[in-house]
């Protein structure tokens, strides 16, 4: 390692001492008035919500799963074979003396 090298490692060194001393502290600002925000936001937040619409109705909004469900109500009967063969796989084994 020559001389090129040795500067190099010496500016990462220095550069890895001194990034600790140019974080700052991270402050929470709390933007609605519910969580302690500027009270006068809240016409600005209200107006915004009322814009975007009603949203979801109501009720069941879960994703379909009858598919799903179809496919896996045959598993039962075609593993209860293999289950019982798993199970004991040493039924047809001849006995040691």
């Amino acid at each position: 390692m020559g001389k090129t090298g040795f500067r190099l490692m010496c500016v990462v060194g220095v550069v890895g001492l001194l990034t600790p001393a140019l974080a700052t502290e991270q402050v929470y600002h709390p933007i609605s008035p519910t969580f302690g925000g500027n009270p006068s936001n809240g016409t600005f937040l209200l107006s915004t919500a009322q814009a975007q619409g009603e949203g979801t109705k109501s009720g069941n909004q879960g994703p379909d799963l009858s598919g799903l469900t179809n496919a896996l109500s045959g598993l039962g009967s075609a593993t209860s074979q293999t289950n019982s063969t798993v199970a004991n796989p040493t039924s047809n084994a001849t006995k040691m003396p």
